[in-house]
Parts: structure tokens; C-alpha cells; sequence
């Protein structure tokens, strides 16, 4: 295993701040009184599903060599902004846009996701840098 880049750091610590994130700090609404969940709930479900598997791809990119590292975080820019999108526009969230959902999670989730795929894309430019020299 060759020495990580800041970007291999950086991009772990951004997918699981959206993995962790998305159910501890700016999670969707709670359950309505009738213990049913809004659509919002399934919104944060699906952020956390395609976060998780951010993670992990960033933890298994540390142990492979720089191509595939850098192949791996052109991937994990594409599901990142895949999941910018899924609050809101793939799964709606709730109708009145005071809510949690719409003022803390879809702000934070989208947030992290362009910074993902922002670092993802200049990783994959510096391998392809690197390779060049």
C-alpha cells in the first residue's frame, strides 16, 4: 500500500460524515403520531443506503494501487451526485418547507455530496496526472 493522498483521506472522512451524519446530526423528520414515517423518512433511508456504500469504497480504495484508486473515486463522484439529487427530487419530502427535511437534511446532504464529488473528480485528475509524468 503506497502513502494516501489527501484526497483518499478526505474522501473517506466525507462519505462517512454523510453516512453518519444523515441518521445522527440532520436527520429527516421523526414519526408522525400514529408511528408512521413521511416520505422524507425514505429519503434519509436511501442517502444512508448510498452513503454506506460510499464509505466502504472509500475505506477499500486506501488498500488498492493509485488507477484503481482513481477509478474507484470517479465512481464514488457519480453515486455522489446521484445521491445529491435523491431528497427532494427522486423522493419527495414533506409538503411544508419548514420542516427538518427540507431546512437541515436535503441542505446537508447535498452539500457533502457536491464536496464528494468535487474531490472525487480532482482525484481522479491527479492520478491522471501522475500517470502522465
Amino acid at each position: 500500500m503506497k502513502k494516501p493522498h489527501i484526497t483518499d483521506i478526505l474522501l473517506l472522512v466525507m462519505s462517512a460524515a454523510l453516512c453518519i451524519g444523515v441518521k445522527l446530526l440532520f436527520h429527516a423528520c421523526a414519526p408522525k403520531e400514529d408511528g408512521s414515517w413521511m416520505a422524507c423518512h425514505w429519503a434519509e433511508q436511501a442517502v444512508f443506503a448510498a452513503s454506506l456504500g460510499m464509505s466502504l469504497t472509500a475505506f477499500v480504495r486506501l488498500f488498492l494501487d493509485r488507477r484503481a484508486r482513481a477509478g474507484a473515486a470517479l465512481g464514488m463522484s457519480i453515486t455522489a451526485a446521484v445521491t445529491a439529487f435523491i431528497p427532494g427530487v427522486f423522493i419527495r419530502l414533506c409538503m411544508m418547507n419548514d420542516m427538518r427535511c427540507h431546512a437541515v437534511m436535503r441542505p446537508a446532504a447535498v452539500i457533502l455530496c457536491v464536496l464528494i464529488v468535487i474531490c472525487g473528480i480532482a482525484d481522479f485528475v491527479l492520478a491522471r496526472k501522475e500517470a502522465a509524468a
